[in-house]
């Protein structure tokens, strides 16, 4: 079947203007003026309407088992909320336990969205421990898996969190495979004596999380990250909002380094 989008404003990455667009068998086939609809192809005039390519989420968590609980959504109802929103493509972090093999779970996580999402997806791998093992799994979930970005945590110590050791390894290793590293910044020890200052303090509510892991220690894992990533060369995306707007409290070689 064919489809001809008429006269919309079409927005992509690089450029802006109004054409046509026209698919045939799912696939965009021309993009010009005043193109000519096959027989019977289904047109819609999209005049003074914005036309996008389907947006890619690079942050999701839909299988995410932490702390004791699980993600509300599973492949089936996130996927189907993603493209009623325009997101034609997710990445989801693929989480394990220090304790786990990251090569099965990195397939475990696939398994659980093969032949039910309605949308594109892949992975971010994450890399919860680096010791003699962990380079041969993740060079195989990148030459095997096809996965090209990992995940590491500078926060929850004794579930996700990795040990500035390992962060070194890692990004040392994702230079080597030329993979992106995207990171959740913040100061473990910081947000852990916080937290115990707070909860003695009875400040248990949920309005409270906020202020045990305030600007000021995600500030500070970023510049962390950002000396790593200037000593190793690599490369990554902070999964921290604060990371773009704080970035100039280091030195100029580690900020050209950062992408957000």
């Amino acid at each position: 079947m064919s489809l001809l989008i008429r006269n919309g404003d079409i927005v992509t990455a690089t450029a802006r203007f109004t054409a046509d667009i026209l698919c045939e068998n799912g696939v965009i086939t021309a993009i010009g003026p005043d193109l000519t609809p096959p027989p019977g192809a289904e047109v819609i005039d999209a005049t003074g309407k914005h036309v996008f390519p389907g947006f890619i989420d690079p942050h999701v968590h839909i299988y995410l088992p932490f702390m004791g609980t699980f993600s509300k959504d599973d492949w089936a109802s996130g996927s189907k909320a993603a493209l009623m929103g325009g997101t034609t493509t997710l990445i989801e972090m693929c989480c394990p336990s220090r304790a786990e093999d990251p090569l099965g779970a990195i397939r475990l996580w696939k398994g659980k969205a093969a032949g039910i999402s309605s949308c594109d997806y892949s992975f971010h791998a994450g890399v919860t421990r680096f010791d003699d093992s962990t380079a041969d799994a993740l060079k195989a979930i990148v030459e095997e898996e096809g996965v090209a970005s990992f995940k590491v945590f500078l926060a929850y110590k004794g579930a996700f969190g990795i040990e500035d050791a390992e962060l070194y390894h890692t990004l040392s290793l994702a230079k080597e495979l030329g993979v992106v590293v995207t990171a959740h910044c913040e100061n473990a020890d910081l947000v852990a004596e916080t937290q115990k200052k707070l909860v003695a303090e009875g400040k248990t509510g949920p309005e409270w999380h906020e202020p045990s892991r305030p600007v000021t220690v995600e500030a500070e894992g970023c510049h962390h990250l950002m000396t790593f990533a200037e000593m190793t060369g690599r490369k990554f995306m902070s999964s921290t909002p604060v990371a773009g707007r704080r970035w100039r409290r280091s030195s100029r070689p580690a900020s050209e380094v950062l992408e957000y």
